[in-house]
């Protein structure tokens, strides 16, 4: 019998939302404890839950759900995952519907869920498709074996920007103790947030300071792969961002944030943050290196000319509920 009981957060249940997830993830592996901490990091002051679906009380698929904050509260952001032993459009639907019932509570106004262009997603794809929701942004997806980047081709570029007085520093290692540090690397993050782009009907938030803070000292305590912050005159011009998944992937390294201020592009900062980047990741021992681009965004230019390799892409579908 199929059956949805709500996520009550046991050990049991992340191992087994764990062992569901990857055998659909096709490019990352999965680690309880990892998401059993995410879990509870979470903004408890907005709607995140799950809902699990059982087939004679094992476990078969999951859909989890959250809410967006502050201008778009009344977004409801969704993944759904079914053993592909059991990847029946069904099953998708009847996660689908239960989670329906459960956000009338936000006065929900819009569903985005994200898929990939490879067959553990199809059914959810023809789900999303089915149920008229719209392909509203696509994603370039790379990965890199940063072993075959030849790091001393792009040593120039760091020497006449160095010359230029622009500074390469790693936002934990060096620049942690300064005591304004964190106020102007929150400010530099919104304004890169700022200009990637989202699908239409959604605005980019910005997290309360306190909030900002606690997911940064998480990051720090638990993922941190590399942070390194361009300045210029005391200006926090540019920055990149990596976490290591230790438990899971300890040689792989998935970039967070990359971007520089407007009036600084166009002169090899960013690949420069790459680069330094990825010497302090080598001498971590990270031989590989994850990152994404929206379709629109010039960014995919330098991963191709570093030698990364596209991966099956992403696909974020929106729905407008009425």
């Amino acid at each position: 019998m199929i059956n949805v009981k709500r996520f009550t957060s046991t050990d049991s249940e992340f191992r087994e939302i764990a062992r569901i997830s990857n055998l659909v993830e096709h490019d990352c592996i999965t680690h309880y404890e990892d998401d059993k901490e995410s879990w509870f990091h979470r903004d408890k002051s907005l709607l995140h839950d799950r809902l699990l679906l059982y087939l004679n009380n094992v476990l078969i698929g999951f859909s989890s759900y959250s809410q967006g904050r502050n201008e778009n509260k009344r977004t409801i952001f969704f993944d759904i995952m079914v053993d592909p032993k059991h990847n029946k459009t069904e099953n998708h639907d009847f996660l689908y519907q239960v989670m329906l019932d459960n956000i009338k509570v936000i006065k929900c106004e819009k569903l985005l869920a994200e898929v990939y262009e490879h067959p553990n997603y199809r059914n959810f794809e023809k789900l999303l498709i089915t149920n008229q929701f719209e392909l509203v942004q696509k994603n370039r997806e790379y990965s890199c074996d940063i072993k075959n980047i030849n790091i001393d081709s792009y040593l120039d570029i760091i020497d006449k920007l160095e010359k230029e007085g622009v500074r390469f520093l790693d936002s934990k290692d060096d620049i942690s103790g300064d005591s304004n540090h964190y106020q102007k690397l929150e400010n530099l993050e919104w304004n890169i947030d700022q200009d990637i782009p989202i699908p239409n009907g959604l605005k980019h938030t910005r997290r309360s300071f306190a909030r900002y803070m606690k997911d940064k000292r998480f990051f720090e305590e638990k993922y941190y792969g590399t942070e390194i912050i361009a300045i210029k005159n005391n200006q926090y011009i540019g920055m990149t961002s990596l976490s290591i998944y230790h438990k899971s992937e300890p040689f792989k390294a998935w970039t967070q944030t990359l971007g520089v201020l407007k009036q600084f592009r166009r002169q090899g900062i960013a690949t420069a943050l790459k680069i330094k980047a990825i010497q302090k990741l080598t001498n971590k021992g990270i031989t590989e290196v994850r990152t994404d681009n929206e379709l629109n965004n010039p960014m995919y230019k330098i991963n191709e000319s570093l030698g990364f390799s596209a991966e099956p892409g992403s696909l974020e579908y929106l729905k407008i509920i009425n």
